[in-house]
């Protein structure tokens, strides 16, 4: 495997960031015609153009069967914002913006008979990391590739 600088973990994108988030979504071995049918393009030497720009900067190794996987160990830029559970992406903030939304929910529903200025007050803090939560979840997953093709 080739050491990757974390200044070269920026430079991909275009096609080669397409490749490379099909074949994290995909979470499996992906072989150069598979890349070229799902992403559209004009020939297989243009998936194994990106494929082996990725395999250089140590994105994706390619096993001895001829076929490219993620190198686990490496994320790149917006990809490194998402945790992948089963083929499917969820920006990170998307955990916190849901849990903050419930606790504000929960000590809502434990406080409404007691509601006064200093509870809703004390309720500020939670209220705006939810909104900032939310934003950034929104924010993050309107930065992916415009293809977001479904892996079959």
């Amino acid at each position: 495997m080739s050491k990757v600088k974390e200044d070269e973990r920026e430079e991909i994108s275009g096609n080669t960031l397409r490749v490379y988030w099909y074949i994290l979504k995909k979470g499996d071995n992906c072989g150069v015609r598979e890349i070229q049918r799902a992403l559209g393009f004009s020939s297989s030497n243009s998936a194994h153009y990106h494929l082996e720009k990725l395999v250089d900067k140590g994105f994706v190794i390619k096993n001895e069967h001829g076929n490219y996987q993620v190198n686990a160990r490496i994320r790149t830029g917006t990809i490194s914002n998402f945790v992948f559970i089963h083929g499917l992406a969820f920006p990170r903030q998307l955990i916190y913006a849901v849990i903050t939304t419930a606790m504000n929910a929960l000590f809502l529903t434990f406080s409404r008979g007691f509601l006064s200025l200093a509870i809703a007050v004390a309720l500020l803090p939670g209220i705006f990391a939810c909104i900032v939560f939310w934003y950034e979840t929104v924010r993050i997953w309107s930065s992916l590739p415009s293809f977001r093709e479904s892996v079959q």
